[in-house]
């Protein structure tokens, strides 16, 4: 019987055996224990997969040249079902998290933070650290797994948010199977390390633009001059100068709002996306609050 207890195998039937509890557009329902299992061993081997992909994308050969890069978008192509992001504003991602906290799930509604998933990979220390936001029946899995991850209330999520934006990142909700069924984490994204970013970059996959478009002013605009600060703030290149005059790509913008934050001239607001494409996922009504799609 000690034996039993001390190698983890009853903690584990324990655990499985749980209610869990995932993310709907209609609210909540019970997470299938085949779906906890299975979303139990991709994190296992996580980090793995971003070390491969790392190795890939420091490759001159992989990035630099056309053939890499048909190899790069292949490799993004088949990993159609692994984790894709949808770029939120913070705003937006608040709104996801009082979704959540306003309904009590099995054991109730819940989060937990943990380091994040790519530094830890990746063994780039970088502050924010501990940024890694799971949700609902991903806070059950990766806090049972003891590599750091503790729950927390909404208000502390709303907090860590607030101070990754001001830290200048990204705000992604990540989901498995292209289905808002698998939503399990707020990721807090840079374009340095984060391996989901970089791997759009040169693919073009793996990230959705979110429910939200950026709309500028032109004649509040102050230029390069006096701001341009929106140029550095978008890792996603929507801005970019042209002489004195700023120049945005909304093609490019995935709605993140961190060109709203650092405009001197308060020329710009989001707005709702009126092609917004991942209503089947995460439905704009829970990420705009009052904000409706006719």
């Amino acid at each position: 019987m000690e034996h039993f207890f001390g190698d983890g195998t009853f903690w584990a039937l324990a655990f499985f055996c749980a209610g869990h509890i995932r993310l709907t557009n209609d609210g909540f329902e019970p997470a299938g224990r085949g779906q906890v299992f299975f979303h139990t061993i991709y994190a296992h081997i996580e980090p793995t997969i971003l070390r491969i992909t790392d190795f890939l994308l420091t490759k001159r050969l992989m990035t630099e040249t056309r053939l890499g890069r048909k190899v790069l978008y292949l490799i993004a192509w088949a990993s159609y079902l692994f984790p894709y992001g949808l770029v939120v504003s913070t705003e937006a991602a608040m709104r996801l998290v009082d979704f959540i906290a306003a309904t009590e799930g099995p054991k109730g509604a819940r989060f937990a933070v943990g380091p994040c998933v790519c530094q830890r990979s990746l063994k780039r220390h970088q502050e924010p650290y501990c940024k890694d936001i799971v949700l609902l029946y991903g806070a059950d899995i990766y806090q049972y797994m003891l590599i750091g991850y503790k729950a927390i209330a909404a208000e502390e999520v709303k907090e860590i948010l607030a101070a990754c934006r001001d830290k200048g990142l990204v705000h992604s909700i990540d989901f498995c199977m292209q289905s808002g069924r698998w939503t399990f984490v707020i990721c807090n994204c840079d374009k340095d390390i984060c391996v989901l970013v970089r791997t759009y970059l040169f693919t073009g996959k793996f990230i959705y633009a979110g429910p939200e478009i950026v709309a500028r002013d032109r004649v509040r605009c102050l230029g390069r001059e006096v701001c341009g600060a929106c140029v550095e703030a978008c890792i996603f290149g929507a801005n970019s100068l042209a002489g004195d005059e700023v120049k945005v790509d909304y093609r490019r913008c995935m709605g993140c709002g961190q060109c709203v934050r650092v405009c001197r001239g308060s020329a710009r607001v989001l707005k709702p996306r009126p092609d917004y494409a991942h209503d089947d996922i995460i439905a704009a009504r829970i990420l705009l609050g009052s904000h409706r799609r006719s």
